[in-house]
């Protein structure tokens, strides 16, 4: 009888990456020598990573530990993040210089380690959540941030924790981040704030309640009315008004709107004028699926400030002054797929959604909707605009739609070659056809929904900003186009210059010596966690 043998086809890569690990030891390594390695065990995806996680474990010597800490940098975050948190906090035998290189790696990654649990290994910030509580309402707007920062990431026990601490202060920040805590999205964190407010004892509580009552129906409602009961069972009675720090809903300043790109990004300005002199304003980044993916608060103590910011933030982002309404409506729809997709809004919106009158962010999906006038006769007009939608993308609403996805870049490595084999330096014409319809079956067709869709929001940008009647139509008509296969992808005017221009400025950042595929993970369906 004769026995299969298992053969272990992986042993000599993983002796070859102990071996790489174990490089990463020696006196005399150069940071050169670091890269290369980092590279190589880039390659090797996540059958890497779990020796370097053990690594990490057990390693005494502070200069490897950093060395092994800058690996990291190789991998998508998400693989290793839980795990460095677990060994920052359990590994209680290193010295100062290992616990900084953990440490380092956290907070280069968005981790708050001036807060607890981290805050006594770093000697800043309080060592105890009640104390980091106290130092947050002792911070004035940043001090906001940084609770609904943390509190955002914290599990509920913690949370539970922070409201508590909250309503022991009595304090008018505490009250004005318990009032920020009734627009969460949790209705178990809504509960306890506002449970939390009723065993406030101050008038700060009852004036945050009293204003609540508006927003809430059923029991909730219920909920703020007992609450304010057991208020006055204690004897508040009274409501005292936040101060003025804790701005309340203020009528616009300016709103201004970006246009959609090419992957249905877009950011959003809003400002008020908060005194005689001193203005805020923000900053909101929306996407088309994920909802509100960041923002940024701002705070300028006069007109020369607020212009010099609003210049930067205008020019960068390419924003427009627009109507109100057409602002908030793309905001609801940037809520509502937050909602959908169950994600948490940035600390900076949760602190300064005050400042927004509550009916205005109801979250609601938006639907573009046109002028008679551009839409007569448009079906008639599809042809014409078509033979010359290449035009688009020098308007304003779609300069700068490329594609930039790494797949991008393997296209033009095959450009690049394609040429390089042609005796005239250039794709004989049958080549580049194949290719463009290559192109169009890879990257187009699967997309072709999402392209539509982003045209439409662009036509309606493009009218929000009373721009060109005929650059309205036109994106109108060739977003039609492309519904009703008016032309084959590769031979459509509008979607072959958005090809070669994407492929082009693909080979322009590879000449400049930067290849955005080294920058990804690698997955590997064979790593075991």
């Amino acid at each position: 009888m004769t026995l299969a043998l298992n053969i272990d086809k992986t042993l000599r890569e993983r002796r070859r990456i102990n071996r790489l690990l174990d490089f990463l030891k020696r006196d005399d390594l150069t940071g050169e020598q670091m890269e290369r390695i980092g590279r190589r065990l880039q390659k090797s995806g996540k059958r890497a990573l779990k020796p370097l996680v053990r690594k990490l474990w057990r390693e005494q010597n502070g200069t490897a530990l950093y060395r092994y800490t800058c690996m990291l940098d190789f991998f998508d975050a998400s693989a290793w993040m839980d795990q460095l948190i677990q060994i920052t906090l359990q590994r209680k035998d290193l010295e100062e210089d290992g616990k900084l290189a953990l440490l380092d790696v956290l907070h280069d990654s968005g981790v708050d380690v001036t807060a607890p649990p981290f805050a006594s290994m770093t000697g800043y910030g309080s060592p105890t959540l009640e104390g980091f509580v106290a130092d947050c309402l002792s911070d004035g707007e940043r001090g906001l941030v940084r609770f609904v920062d943390s509190f955002l990431d914290v599990a509920d026990e913690f949370r539970e924790r922070m409201i508590q601490s909250l309503s022991d202060t009595a304090s008018a920040e505490a009250a004005a981040l318990l009032e920020i805590l009734l627009s969460f999205e949790k209705e178990e964190v809504v509960r306890t704030a506002i449970l939390a407010l009723g065993r406030t004892r101050s008038g700060y509580a009852l004036d945050v309640l009293t204003r609540a009552k508006a927003r809430f129906e059923g029991e909730q409602a219920d909920l703020i009315r007992r609450s304010i009961r057991r208020l006055s069972f204690t004897g508040i009675r009274e409501p005292l008004e936040l101060p003025h720090a804790f701005q309340q809903p203020l009528p616009f300043h300016e709103v201004y709107a970006g246009p959609v790109d090419f992957y249905g990004s877009r950011t959003l300005w809003f400002s008020w004028r908060i005194d005689e002199h001193a203005y805020a304003a923000m900053l909101i980044l929306t996407g088309e699926t994920d909802g509100m993916l960041n923002a940024i608060s701002y705070r300028m103590k006069d007109d020369k400030e607020y212009g010099h910011i609003l210049k930067d933030v205008a020019g960068g982002e390419m924003l427009s002054p627009v109507e109100h309404d057409y602002a908030l409506a793309a905001l609801r729809d940037a809520l509502h797929r937050s909602r959908e997709a169950g994600f948490y809004l940035p600390p900076d919106f949760y602190v300064d959604m005050r400042l927004f009158r509550p009916d205005v962010l109801k979250p609601e999906a938006y639907v573009p909707r046109f002028k008679l006038t551009h839409l007569e006769n448009i079906v008639e007009m599809i042809p014409g605009y078509v033979a010359t939608s290449n035009d688009l993308l020098d308007e304003p609403g779609l300069e700068g739609w490329v594609l930039t996805e790494a797949s991008l870049y393997d296209v033009a490595d095959r450009f690049m070659a394609l040429e390089a084999e042609s005796s005239s330096d250039t794709m004989p014409p049958e080549v580049l056809e194949k290719e463009i319809a290559r192109c169009c079956e890879e990257l187009i067709v699967p997309r072709r929904a999402d392209i539509i869709k982003r045209l439409l929001l662009t036509a309606d940008y493009l009218q929000q900003i009373e721009g060109d009647e005929r650059a309205v139509q036109k994106t109108l008509a060739t977003a039609l186009s492309l519904v009703g296969g008016f032309l084959p992808d590769c031979r459509h005017p509008f979607i072959r210059r958005l090809l070669l221009d994407s492929v082009d400025a693909a080979r322009q950042t590879l000449a400049e010596g930067y290849d955005p595929r080294l920058e990804e993970g690698f997955e590997d369906d064979d790593y075991d966690d």
